[in-house]
Order: C-alpha cells, then sequence, then structure tokens
C-alpha cells in the first residue's frame, strides 16, 4: 500500500476509489482488497499529512472517509476544513461517497446535522451488535444485526433528508443514506487484523479502554476473531450496492 496516493492493486479497471485516511494508511483496513475484488483500484491520501483533496472529483470511483480522533467540529484544524468544504462537491458531482465514523459525522455535518459526545458520557471501542432498520436491506445489504468494530465517543444527529438505516441502544444513529450515492456508518467495518493491532498494540495502551463503555482487550480481540469474517462478508456486499448507486 502506498500512502502517497500510487495505485494499491494495479490489476482491476476502472476509476480508482479515493481512500481518505486521518490518522495512518494502515487505516483502511479491509476495503483496498474488497473492492479489488469488485475490479475496482483505489488509491489513498492522508488528509493529516496535507495531502490535497483532487479536484477532478468526476475522475474518481468513489470515495471513502476514514475515521480518527479528530472532532467533525475541529473547524480550527485546516485539513477537517478543507474535508468539509470538499463533501458537498462529490456529492453534486454524483460519485458515490461513504464516510466511516468521523467520516460519517463530517458527512452528516455537511448535511446540516449537529455532532455532539453521549450525553451520558458513554464511549464505545470494541464489538457492537447494530439492528437494520426499514430499507436496511435494499439500502444497506443489512437484513440481520450484525456485531460491528466501534471507537467512538461523538455520534451525529440524523440529516434532514437522510434515511436511518441501522441503530444499537446508547447511540441510536448508526447508518444512513442520503440520495442516490452518500452513505455514512457510525462504526469501523474495515477493521482488519492490522487495524486492531495498531488500535490495541500501545505501550502504554490507548486511554479510550477506560472510558464508559468500552471493552477490554482481551475482549476486543475474542470478538474480533468471532465476527470480523461476517462483518467483512456484509462489506463486500455493500460495497457492491454502494458503487451501483451512481449507476441508478
Amino acid at each position: 500500500m502506498n500512502g502517497r496516493g500510487a495505485p494499491m492493486n494495479p490489476d482491476p479497471a476502472g476509476p480508482p476509489v479515493l481512500l481518505v485516511t486521518h490518522v495512518t494508511a494502515i487505516d483502511v483496513g479491509a476495503i483496498p482488497d474488497l473492492l479489488a475484488g469488485l475490479g475496482r483500484p483505489s488509491r489513498v491520501i492522508r488528509a493529516n499529512k496535507s495531502e490535497p483533496f483532487p479536484g477532478d472529483i468526476e475522475s474518481l470511483g468513489g470515495v471513502v472517509s476514514f475515521g480518527g480522533p479528530q472532532s467533525a467540529n475541529d473547524d480550527h484544524v485546516d485539513y477537517i476544513r478543507a474535508e468539509l468544504d470538499w463533501m458537498p462537491r462529490v456529492m453534486a458531482a454524483g460519485v458515490p461517497l461513504l464516510g466511516i465514523c468521523l467520516g460519517s459525522q463530517m458527512v452528516a455535518r455537511t448535511l446540516g446535522a449537529t455532532v455532539a459526545p453521549d450525553a451520558d458520557g458513554l464511549y464505545e471501542f470494541g464489538y457492537y451488535p447494530v439492528e437494520p432498520l426499514e430499507g436496511a436491506a435494499d439500502d444497506l445489504a443489512l437484513d440481520a444485526t450484525l456485531d460491528v468494530a466501534h471507537r467512538h465517543g461523538e455520534a451525529f444527529t440524523m440529516p434532514a433528508g437522510a434515511r436511518r438505516l441501522a441503530r444499537r441502544d446508547g447511540f441510536e444513529n448508526q447508518a444512513f443514506r442520503y440520495g442516490a450515492t452518500t452513505w455514512g456508518v457510525q462504526f469501523h467495518p474495515e477493521v482488519n487484523d492490522a487495524v486492531l493491532a495498531r488500535w490495541l498494540g500501545g505501550d502504554p495502551p490507548p486511554e479510550d479502554l477506560a472510558r464508559t463503555g468500552a471493552q477490554t482487550i482481551e475482549v476486543q480481540r475474542a470478538k474480533h476473531a468471532r465476527h470480523h469474517r461476517a462483518m467483512h462478508d456484509w462489506l463486500g456486499r455493500f460495497l457492491a450496492l454502494w458503487l451501483a448507486g451512481a449507476e441508478r
């Protein structure tokens, strides 16, 4: 994987999907391989390293905005402000846009929603079930409760005009679709072994393990082993639906 925007897989044909990270290039997780399996190349830009958002948006096959410790309300951070200003152009171009965790919060804020910490200080760090709502089978490729990875303390309200597609206790808004080409998911379906190792392998361990609602390292590793394959199976189906949105 090349963190400087080089193609991550040279074999698939078609316009590349742009993967926007906010910490490291590792954060793309399972998504490049799943896209390659769908015949789509991808390339990474690291927003936090001041790599520019492309002006030729119409040449992109899609955009995925990933998570990070930043807040969607960090207007004082130059690359967060730049991404918030860039996202409406992606939507206007009809290019498939997917926000993951922080990315979903920025999409929601772009659409006029608010982003804030949980009022009771709840923090999701680990694997938790999300429940599909009406329309989720068609708009999210999700037809049953699924255990997925999370890491966040902030969440979005539902943008006006969006369709809420998944929920869970504590953080009610877990997924939405807006129009034909824009989605947001509060959770982290991209998490693979490399991402989990980066999240949990620090010395000292990450401070947010002590937050209310977070699971222990042992529980997270066990749940990852149990659930990540089903999560990635769903993610592959969803990415196919997401990419097809621009063609409908």
